[in-house]
């Protein structure tokens, strides 16, 4: 009995001392960062015109700009600035592919990382910090408080879900860390972080966005889409079927085409997109993220 105690004790404490790593690692990241750079993504009900825009299905009638509407013969809304304490969402994909990692950390590893910089980052600007962590399913969630507290109950999550898969999964679905989002009263930021390897983006996202500030931050290994066809090594699909079979990059797609398929697809749906390779470091590629998103708010 002492033993199987000394064990649990000796895991937890484990867990602990990551998540104080990967705290110190996130506070480093973000002071790097301007407090509230993500200030203005939020928009709704706040006092400062920001912008008219389509209407989207979904969204109140009473935003409809009525005398645009009249004039363009179509529905628009109006879009404001919000100007309250803002609620953050960091969903994070923690299926079987994320797992991949061929220089010194995962993908997985890095998209903790950075979704602990963004973590940080919404409590020190006193703003208030949820999560999701999800696969084929919600793992786990935690609704928006604000506080230290809540950033440690953040980070834990996270690491406690890092470990290699002891069941088989289909494959990743963003559908339900939407469906778990949009569950919940009030408007959020959303940064939804994944390898999104199966180039599928839910049509539920039209409807999240409709509410929601939502930003696809998108985790690779440069490794993935190297363009050579004289690297081929063994391969295991560890979601879907899980095939095997020798793998040249080539079969695997092109970095240019999932970057081109999610850009494109968050420029319809008028929401932000960055890509983050796991061999740059976490702070300079949210500095030119937030850099990118304030200039095309001010434009």
């Amino acid at each position: 009995m002492r033993a199987g105690h000394a064990a649990v004790g000796g895991a937890v404490g484990d867990l602990l001392r990551q998540v104080h790593r990967l705290e110190l690692v996130a506070r480093k990241n973000a002071a790097g960062l301007r407090p509230g750079d993500y200030l203005t993504a939020v928009r709704g009900g706040g006092l400062m015109f920001h912008e008219t825009r389509k209407y989207v299905v979904g969204e109140s009638a009473r935003r409809i700009d009525w005398n645009i509407t009249a004039r363009l013969g179509e529905p628009h809304v109006q879009v404001h600035l919000e100007e309250r304490q803002r609620e953050v969402i960091v969903a994070l994909d923690v299926s079987p592919s994320m797992h991949l990692g061929t220089g010194y950390k995962t993908k997985l590893e890095h998209a903790a990382e950075l979704a602990a910089t963004l973590a940080v980052t919404a409590v020190e600007s006193g703003d208030r910090l949820g999560w999701v962590i999800f696969a084929d399913q919600v793992l786990d969630e935690g609704h928006p408080r604000g506080g230290r507290p809540q950033l440690f109950r953040a980070l834990r999550s996270m690491l406690a879900h890092t470990e290699p898969w002891s069941r088989p999964v289909l494959e990743s679905d963003p559908r339900m860390a939407i469906h778990a989002i949009e569950r919940r009263r009030g408007r959020f930021v959303v940064f939804l972080i994944s390898d999104f390897i199966d180039h599928d983006l839910p049509e539920d996202l039209k409807y999240a966005r409709a509410r929601h500030d939502v930003s696809l931050l998108h985790v690779y290994d440069p490794l993935e889409y190297a363009a050579s066809t004289e690297l081929v090594f063994p391969g295991y699909s560890p979601e879907g079927r899980g095939s095997r079979g020798p793998l040249s990059t080539p079969e695997l797609g092109s970095l240019g085409e999932i970057q081109a398929f999610l850009r494109d697809r968050c420029g319809e749906l008028r929401m932000a997109f960055a890509s983050f390779p796991t061999d740059l470091p976490v702070r300079s590629g949210l500095d030119r993220f937030f850099h990118r998103k304030r200039r095309a708010l001010r434009d």
